[in-house]
């Protein structure tokens, strides 16, 4: 009777299956590793530069990761629909809160507003447009642009209206350009959210004032 001195085996795994078995593993790093590998070789591969983009977003670097959806958007479109529609939201909020914490206003209120193109109905999405809005409408103002300020502070207002901040700087740029029944109005709103805030009274007295 012959033995068998061996045992068939398959082919090695190739680079993307090496990714994907480390990221399955939370090693994030040799993950990003095995992808990039696999992308040298063929920059068009989809599966490559999906486990490329969840071993950035595992590894904390939002911005690499939406660099990657966007590459995988360009050549593989069916993957990024079908796979990677929630990594992309998620990567998304990331970079919105990471450039937001830079004092990347304008770039953080566009990643926000591409998040509520996609899914508008996130939880605490409003939240996170509007202190991009907010942030966006103070760089504005200070840059001497207040009418594109003033336009960011109402829609603030209209989409977050407990965001103190929003009211006040809408109701700033009025008095300071000599709207003050326009500031009236837009404070008689405001007090309705914020019925205890000194910061909208003063304002609003001064408001008076100047009617």
């Amino acid at each position: 009777v012959a033995l068998a001195t061996g045992c068939a085996s398959g082919p090695p795994p190739t680079p993307v299956e090496r990714g994907e078995a480390a990221l399955a593993e939370g090693d994030w790093r040799a993950a990003r590793s095995h992808f990039l590998e696999a992308l040298r070789a063929d920059e068009a591969s989809g599966r490559a530069w999906l486990g490329r983009a969840e071993a950035e977003r595992m590894g904390r670097d939002p911005e690499a990761a939406l660099r990657s959806l966007s590459q995988l958007a360009r050549v593989d479109r069916a993957r990024f629909d079908a796979a990677a529609s929630p990594l992309y939201a998620d990567t998304l909020e990331a970079v919105t809160e990471a450039r937001l914490a830079r004092d990347q206003s304008e770039a953080a209120l566009s990643a926000a507003r591409a998040l509520a193109r996609i899914e508008p109905s996130r939880r605490g999405l409003d939240r996170l447009l509007g202190r991009a809005l907010v942030a966006e409408a103070a760089r504005r103002r200070w840059a001497g642009d207040p009418s594109s300020a003033l336009a960011l502070y109402q829609e603030a207002c209209r989409r977050v209206p407990q965001t103190l901040e929003a009211w006040i700087g809408a109701a700033e740029i009025l008095l300071e350009s000599g709207r003050a029944q326009a500031a009236v109005e837009l404070l008689e709103v405001a007090r309705k959210a914020h019925p205890t805030a000194g910061q909208i009274r003063s304002l609003t007295l001064q408001a008076l004032q100047l009617r």
